[in-house]
């Protein structure tokens, strides 16, 4: 009955983990337009290709690749680690 008890609550805390990075990562994932929105001046081009080669907007843009590469990382660990408690579970 330990190993139960100790298999589900491992599963609550990874679930918990995944729902926090995903949770975090939605926080800072943004669309190219939604980078221009926040990363560019109201006085700057009115071309989206020129706003989009902006610093900030790069930044912003690399920011949110970044977050997303993160959140597979975690996700895929995630899963890993619950495979061997399903596996035991079912048995």
């Amino acid at each position: 009955m330990n190993d139960i008890a100790a298999d589900l609550t491992t599963m609550i805390g990874l679930v918990f983990t995944l729902l926090g990075a995903g949770i975090t990562a939605y926080a800072v994932i943004l669309k190219e337009d939604d980078a221009i929105l926040i990363g560019v001046s109201r006085y700057a081009s009115e071309s989206r290709e020129e706003n989009l080669n902006l610093p900030m907007v790069r930044n912003l843009l690399w920011s949110s690749w970044a977050a997303r590469v993160g959140l597979i990382s975690v996700c895929f660990g995630t899963f890993l680690q619950l495979i061997p408690i399903f596996l035991r579970l079912a048995q």
